[in-house]
């Protein structure tokens, strides 16, 4: 038997601590969009200002972690999304839903891809095609660290995360007690109209964007209470971190200087610590790279890993590696994210990902909000969380969410004063993709997964019955004996979903 067939029946290994998956939370969210994400709050709420808007957008935060750590909680599965979904507003949907939500995490890679080749262009004055060349390096460092196994990745991953999120603060606090600059609109979130504040709470909200992708890596996790305080303490860090940079941003660099600019935390860092500073972000961003790559690859493979072990992707994404790794998953995330990179150098629109990213991510939350309040009634068994006043907060937010989710969705990512419907556009594009494969392909697979099955049974004919037995089976013939369906059955679970 070879590595790889071995690997397709082997399981993944728990090996997840608190301090891993928070990094993995944190630092998937807290990526080098993160910083065009506070110019984007910038643009419609002015000046300090923004700070109050991801104020608002960290509490909403907080009741997203409160609905996914009991829905982790009931399907702790690394397709646990699917599992809950499902069991929520039927399989299709469900499949369809969550296809076009992976490409959340390749949207989020692409985009920081572009912005980290932007940064290393504008400092180093290179090339754009040599500028490319360090995001390829950056993917196979990343890469490199999740074959080799889930404890090294997360080793990269916690260290790497911690050291993005304090050198960002500490710059942004040195900027915040510079002298010369001032801070403007403190409380100024609707002065440009309350759907302007609207908008600058749904942009907030893509600071904290992905960051519940950790439940993937529940399968991992040693223990169910881990991906709970990950899902707690990732926001609150993202919270802290963001609110220092947007204030140091808005005292020392006025808005027109970051207004289309893909650097902003290098014009930061410029105006705080003059070229210490420009190397100093440089480095950081840098190293989003490493946290936004190596964490998008580690929990996006998990889902992918599971799906194909359910047959709803091809068979060869199940396979681990040696060191429990889904190493086909893991290099086709990678193969991918480097040719939406390349489209993004190419077409320059990094600022539509980022609306797309923000509208995406709302309406699931919208989505998983209306799951709870859904299993709440279906579901009564004991979970290791439950969210207090789960069923009025799920409530609110469906509609909190599903406003957010519109407001992002029109919004245009080049002028806060006007709408735009190419959000809305691309976002029909992915999920018509994702409802064609679900209706076309995931039939085909099954119907090979079945085929496959039936053909490794057993080649014996079946033992004559025993006399005693050919009685009974004639004295009860008159009993009609229906099997259940595979939908009145309820979902299978496998091994690493119970």
């Amino acid at each position: 038997m070879s590595a790889s067939d071995r690997g397709a029946v082997a399981h993944l290994r728990r090996t997840v601590g608190t301090a891993t998956a928070t990094a993995t939370s944190a630092g998937l969210a807290f990526a080098a969009i993160d910083y065009l994400g506070v110019v984007s709050i910038l643009a419609y709420a002015p000046g300090a200002t923004a700070s109050f808007a991801i104020f608002v957008g960290g509490l909403l935060v907080l009741l997203v972690s409160g609905v996914f750590s009991e829905l982790n909680g009931l399907y702790p599965s690394a397709a646990g999304i699917r599992l809950y979904l499902g069991r929520a507003v039927g399989h299709r949907t469900a499949m369809s839903v969550t296809f076009t939500y992976m490409t959340t995490v390749v949207l989020v890679i692409a985009a920081d891809a572009f912005l980290i080749g932007a940064a290393v262009r504008y400092v180093l004055h290179e090339p754009a095609a040599l500028a490319y060349v360090w995001i390829a390096v950056l993917l196979g460092i990343a890469l490199a660290a999740n074959l080799l196994g889930v404890r090294l990745a997360g080793w990269v991953q916690t260290s790497v995360t911690y050291t993005v999120l304090l050198g960002t603060s500490v710059l942004s606090i040195i900027a915040i007690f510079h002298v010369g600059g001032a801070f403007s609109h403190p409380f100024d979130l609707f002065g440009k109209g309350s759907f302007s504040g609207i908008q600058a709470v749904a942009f907030a909200l893509f600071l904290f964007a992905a960051f519940e992708w950790v439940t993937t890596t529940a399968e991992e996790a040693r223990q169910p209470r881990v991906i709970t305080r990950a899902l707690f303490i990732a926001p609150f860090l993202i919270w802290i971190v963001a609110t220092l940079f947007v204030l140091g941003l808005s005292h020392l660099v006025a808005f027109p200087h970051l207004h289309g600019s893909a650097y902003p935390q290098l014009l930061l860092g410029h105006a705080a610590l003059g070229t210490v500073g420009e190397m100093w972000m440089l480095a950081l961003t840098v190293l989003t790279a490493l946290n936004t790559f190596n964490g998008g690859f580690l929990v996006a493979s998990r889902f992918i890993y599971a799906a194909a072990r359910e047959n709803t992707l091809p068979r060869a994404f199940a396979k681990l590696n040696l060191r429990a790794v889904p190493w086909v998953a893991v290099t086709s995330l990678a193969v991918v994210s480097a040719i939406v990179a390349a489209v993004v150098f190419a077409t320059g629109q990094w600022l539509l990902l980022v609306a797309v990213g923000a509208t995406i991510e709302a309406g699931i939350y919208a989505i998983g909000s209306l799951c709870l309040l859904i299993l709440r009634r279906r579901e009564t068994r004991e979970r290791p969380f439950r969210l207090v006043a789960g069923r009025p907060l799920a409530v609110v937010g469906v509609v909190v969410f599903t406003i957010l989710f519109l407001a992002t969705g029109f919004a245009d990512p080049k002028n806060s004063k006007h709408f735009s419907i190419a959000p809305f556009t691309v976002i029909i594009i992915l999920a018509t993709i994702s409802v064609l494969y679900v209706r076309l392909g995931v039939p085909r697979i099954q119907a090979a997964a079945a085929a496959r099955a039936a053909a490794a049974g057993p080649k014996r004919r079946p033992a004559r019955p025993a006399r005693s037995e050919t009685l009974i089976a004639e004295s009860s013939s008159d009993i009609d004996v229906v099997p259940l369906s595979s939908h009145e059955a309820g979902p299978s679970v496998s091994d690493g979903d119970r």
